[in-house]
């Protein structure tokens, strides 16, 4: 397994409110904040600093449902001590943050929770696949078959949260998991990028050779598109770990 990430604040805002989480091999999430003063970036790194610490029985745990339960209740934990953080003092009323968080125990399962806007991609065989799904107006709209694909991309309200962490006492995160493929690249990233590249953007550069050239290109083709938000991404590729385990069996 091969792991790079990148965070830059953008061409446009002041403070990059995105926060990363990389605890490899196991353990990686994407957060973005929101609120007035520094209340975004203060409730991004709070999120996963209280994610993390929610988590620390996951290495423990087998099978589906007891990994989807720790994930969950760590999310809301999450979510509880930065609504807190909002409702006691003034400075913060308001802010909450996006989390998409990724769990990899390493037998051949992906487990995700997410809440928000901020994504996670597969890339398998050619074919780069949404796994998460925006909880926002426009993305409602898509789903319903109201707008298409590329309205949606373009919407004026596309950044309308329907549901955030820490913005209410509970909120209810999607749990997932399926089936990783030896060479499987996957990217968790914040909107910054997702709003910056249209899906085959991210298409076309997610099958370079080296993955540290992949991550310079995503974050600069952002950046070209305009830099409009913060610019955030965790890249994982899973070929090197799947040619280390052939090598392990043939040597």
């Amino acid at each position: 397994m091969q792991v790079v990430s990148r965070t830059h604040v953008g061409l446009v805002r002041e403070n990059n409110e995105d926060a990363l989480l990389v605890r490899e091999p196991y353990l990686f999430a994407v957060a973005d904040g929101m609120g007035g003063y520094a209340a975004g970036e203060i409730a991004s790194r709070a999120i996963l600093k209280a994610f993390e610490a929610a988590t620390h029985s996951l290495r423990h745990q087998q099978g589906e449902q007891n990994i989807h339960k720790v994930l969950v209740e760590a999310f809301d934990k999450a979510n509880t001590h930065v609504f807190k953080m909002a409702v006691s003092n003034d400075k913060y009323t308001g802010m909450g943050t996006t989390m998409t968080a990724l769990y990899l125990p390493g037998d051949g399962t992906a487990y995700c929770c997410h809440v928000g806007d901020s994504r996670l991609y597969t890339y398998r065989e050619g074919n780069l696949v949404q796994v998460t799904r925006d909880h926002t107006y426009v993305a409602d709209l898509q789903a319903s078959g109201e707008i298409t694909e590329e309205e949606a991309f373009i919407h004026p309200q596309r950044h309308v949260l329907m549901k955030a962490l820490g913005v209410e006492e509970s909120v209810r995160a999607d749990s997932l998991h399926f089936k990783l493929l030896p060479d499987d690249r996957l990217l968790l990233c914040s909107d910054g990028l997702s709003d910056m590249l249209r899906q085959q953007e991210i298409l076309d550069l997610m099958g370079g050779e080296d993955i540290n050239s992949v991550a310079d290109q995503l974050l600069e083709r952002s950046l070209c598109n305009g830099g409009r938000d913060n610019v955030s991404f965790i890249l994982i590729d899973l070929a090197e770990e799947a040619a280390a385990k052939e090598e392990g069996l043939n040597g």
